[in-house]
C-alpha cells in the first residue's frame, strides 16, 4: 500500500509545453516539459459519463524536439513516517490534498495552451500493485476542481 512519489502531469493536443512551462513559472509552479512515449490517452472526466481520447500529435523521436510534449510538477517523495498515529493511507491523502490545494491556485489554464483536448493528471507511483484504489470523497473532489484524473503506478 505504500505511496512512493507522487506529480502532476499536463498536456494535450497541439499542446504548447513551453508556453504552459513559463506561466507556471512566473506563477511560483515547479515543473520540467518532457517527450510523451505513449501519444494518446482515454481519460474518464470527472463529473462526466463519458470517457475522453486524447490523440496527440505523433509519437516522440528520438534525438529530436519533434513529438507530443508534456509538463510535469517535481517528483515528490512521500513521507515515509507520520509524525502523528494516522492510519497510514490517511497520512498519505493528507500530503495529497495538501499538495493539490498548492498546485490549484498555480495552475496556468491548459485549456489556453492546447488546441483540442487536454489531460491533468495526478499521477501516483505505490510501492506494491493493486495498492491506491480506494480515495476518499475529498480527494476526488479536490481533483475534480482542477479538472484533474486520477492515475496509478506500481514500483
Amino acid at each position: 500500500m505504500k505511496l512512493l512519489r507522487f506529480y502532476i502531469e499536463v498536456g494535450g493536443e497541439e499542446f504548447d509545453a513551453d508556453g504552459f512551462a513559463l506561466a507556471a513559472d512566473n506563477k511560483g509552479l515547479d515543473g520540467a516539459v518532457s517527450l510523451i512515449s505513449n501519444n494518446s490517452k482515454t481519460l474518464k472526466r470527472w463529473g462526466e459519463d463519458a470517457q475522453v481520447t486524447i490523440h496527440l500529435a505523433g509519437p516522440a523521436q528520438p534525438d529530436s524536439n519533434g513529438g507530443a510534449r508534456q509538463w510535469c510538477t517535481g517528483l515528490l517523495e512521500c513521507a515515509s513516517e507520520s509524525e502523528t498515529n494516522l492510519p497510514a493511507w490517511l497520512a498519505e491523502e493528507a500530503q495529497l490534498l495538501d499538495f493539490l490545494e498548492q498546485v490549484k491556485y498555480k495552475l496556468p489554464a491548459v485549456a489556453d495552451y492546447c488546441d483540442g483536448e487536454y489531460f491533468i493528471l495526478l499521477r501516483l507511483v505505490y510501492a506494491t500493485s493493486g495498492a491506491g484504489l480506494h480515495y476518499s470523497e475529498t480527494l476526488v473532489r479536490s481533483l475534480a476542481e482542477i479538472n484533474a484524473g486520477l492515475t496509478i503506478d506500481h514500483a
